[in-house]
């Protein structure tokens, strides 16, 4: 689903069905030339949970339309969705999936990029700080 499809249904969508959304909206972000996420990356920034997991999350938001997760998931799927939507609206047209993997000149992130940074301080409190920093560059 692209993202207007996101944001035109979810309104109108119990949380289960906005959760398998965005499930298999994360999935499509993974590949090289946008996230470059391998599974056990995804993993990682979701909180550490298994590779089986994410799979089985992916099938049941497939077949089912719909997943239910704990609340400490719903945030961390929420955060990436914001950390998307920040480096989006900061970034050159075209550049938003080359924004996440460019150095980023702050001493926060030590030159690391948001993708490398995340994934070496998988915490919302981190992820926080790269939404944060993202959002600081959007012209409004």
């Amino acid at each position: 689903m692209n993202d207007e499809g996101i944001k035109e249904n979810a309104s109108n969508l119990p949380a289960d069905k906005i959760i398998a959304a965005v499930v298999l909206w994360l999935d499509e972000q993974c590949p090289q030339e946008r996230w470059d996420l391998s599974d056990e990356q995804m993993c990682v920034l979701l909180g550490g949970i298994t590779v089986s997991t994410w799979k089985q999350w992916k099938e049941i938001a497939q077949t089912n339309d719909s997943l239910q997760v704990d609340q400490e998931t719903i945030d961390t799927l929420a955060m990436l969705v914001s950390i998307y939507k920040m480096i989006h609206l900061s970034s050159p047209p075209g550049f938003k999936y080359d924004f996440f993997k460019r150095s980023i000149n702050h001493p926060t992130f030590n030159g690391k990029s948001a993708r490398e940074f995340m994934l070496e301080n998988p915490s919302l409190d981190d992820f926080l700080k790269v939404r944060n920093h993202f959002r600081s560059k959007v012209l409004i």
